[in-house]
């Protein structure tokens, strides 16, 4: 794990900028070697967010899908993940962590001018010191954070290492329901941006694959494989 205190060129998913303020946030990557689908990673990392919020602030965090992190409604954690493959075949995946630990919204729009013009983008995050009332110890945040991550990985690892069906095994079907457990997505009559095409329905569920199942208003039910949720 590579972890710094700000970043001068971080970004999210879709190339979209990460804006931090040094000093006050929990900013890594990881290079991994998962022998289990790369979607996994985006449910354990999320999962990891999730718990080591309640852990540490005793705040509830909900998933937004398919990779962030609110509370409140309002966004606290990023995960982004990369993938490519060395020169023997095997799956490296770069996990990406972004969260606003300490400070206050407004901090953003001092380090990124722009956002100053976006005053509805400010309202749309938060931080942990924010929501809990207190700063909150980076050092304990990351610790908490290594294990939740580390604990399931492991069990994913071993589980492939057993089955090639590793996605229905006991432990990818335990993640997969706690994941689904924590999306706040489900249940909605949502949006869903790519790109120019926008698609509107009812997000009823996740498959296996953590594709989004989304009923649309002529009664067909897409899986959505990635978008934006509006």
């Amino acid at each position: 794990m590579v972890l710094t205190d700000s970043q001068t060129a971080g970004k999210g998913r879709q190339g979209r900028r990460w804006v931090d303020v040094a000093g006050l946030n929990v900013l890594s990557s990881t290079v991994l070697r998962p022998l289990f689908p790369p979607y996994q990673l985006v449910m354990i990392a999320s999962l990891a967010v999730v718990d080591t919020i309640a852990d540490i602030c005793n705040i509830t965090a909900t998933i937004k899908w398919p990779n962030d992190v609110l509370i409140g409604g309002r966004k606290v954690a990023g995960i982004l993940i990369e993938t490519s493959h060395d020169h023997s075949g095997q799956l490296v995946a770069i996990l990406g962590i972004g969260v606003n630990v300490n400070g206050r919204v407004t901090h953003f729009a001092t380090e990124q001018p722009s956002l100053q013009t976006e005053p509805g983008l400010l309202k749309l995050a938060t931080t942990l010191e924010v929501e809990s009332g207190h700063v909150v110890s980076r050092e304990m945040f990351i610790t908490r954070l290594l294990y939740q991550i580390e604990h399931r990985y492991l069990a994913l690892q071993q589980e492939a290492h057993k089955t090639t069906a590793n996605a229905h095994g006991p432990i990818s079907r335990l993640i997969r329901e706690q994941w689904r457990n924590q999306l706040s997505t489900l249940g909605r009559t949502v949006q869903v941006r790519q790109g120019s095409k926008l698609l509107s329905g009812v997000a009823e569920d996740v498959n296996d694959q953590g594709e989004l199942l989304l009923r649309s208003h002529s009664g067909e039910c897409i899986a959505i494989t990635w978008g934006d949720i509006e």
